[in-house]
């Protein structure tokens, strides 16, 4: 790997594992919506994965206390999971490469769902219990965020739209969301290692990118004690608008 392209990289993923320390999940969508102008989808996760894996094991760890358990696997998972198996079929069909514009397409919605959550969150009172999805609602979006998952290692914004309106805490939220992050990208990596994708050369150059991911959690971890959680995710959903927008156009236009 050339200087330009660790340095490249380091950006990247350094400002996914910033995502994920503060909020708990979008990492993994702002590193791919970001390096995918310079790099393939594929590889982006086979470098950031492995890290991501630690990332996910130091938040449970920190939050353990915190961690909603029994939602965790009696409702949240079974469906992630089930819905994973379809999306992992799914990438053995479809080129990650030639998905490009339906990634750009998919960070595009979920940055205008995000931003549309936000200003439904700013219209009720302060103090006011978010409503619940009728469970059908919950399951059909977890399900998506599984299939959504297993194709590009990016469900995390359609579940939280779930799982946030049961999981008051932001550290709770975040513990609970990393734990159910390993598990998913456990498997998520070992169908890449399958296919090819992680091998000793990827994972070299995921070890030259530890001293990025670990700066950007550190910096991560401090304003996830300090900032409203609310303006965080305003600012991730402006950025991944424009972003994705980026992407489509380069997308339709190569």
């Amino acid at each position: 790997m050339s200087t330009h392209d660790l340095l490249i990289l380091s950006a990247v993923l350094g400002a996914g594992a910033f995502v994920e320390s503060v909020a708990g999940f979008g990492g993994t969508v702002m590193a791919l919506s970001l390096g995918a102008r310079w790099f393939g989808i594929e590889a982006l996760l086979a470098w950031f994965l492995p890290l991501n894996l630690g990332l996910s094991l130091v938040l449970a760890l920190r939050g353990r206390t915190a961690i909603e358990w029994r939602g965790l696997g009696t409702a949240i998972l079974p469906m992630m999971l089930l819905g994973l198996a379809g999306g992992t079929a799914l990438a053995w069909v479809i080129d990650a490469e030639g998905a490009r514009a339906l990634f750009a397409a998919l960070v595009i919605v979920v940055a205008l769902a995000e931003i549309a959550l936000q200003v439904t969150a700013r219209a009720r009172a302060a103090d006011a219990a978010p409503r619940l999805l009728p469970m059908m609602f919950q399951r059909a979006l977890l399900l998506g965020a599984g299939v959504v998952h297993g194709l590009f290692a990016t469900g995390g914004p359609l579940a939280v739209a779930v799982i946030s309106r049961n999981i008051r805490t932001k550290t709770a939220l975040r513990a609970t969301l990393a734990v159910m992050w390993f598990v998913l990208n456990v498997i998520v990596l070992s169908r890449l290692a399958v296919r090819g994708h992680v091998h000793a050369d990827s994972l070299v150059a995921s070890a030259q990118l530890v001293p990025a991911m670990a700066v950007g959690m550190v910096v991560g971890e401090a304003v996830h004690r300090r900032t409203s959680e609310e303006m965080f995710r305003a600012v991730v959903a402006g950025l991944l608008l424009v972003t994705g927008s980026l992407l489509l156009h380069a997308s339709l236009t190569r």
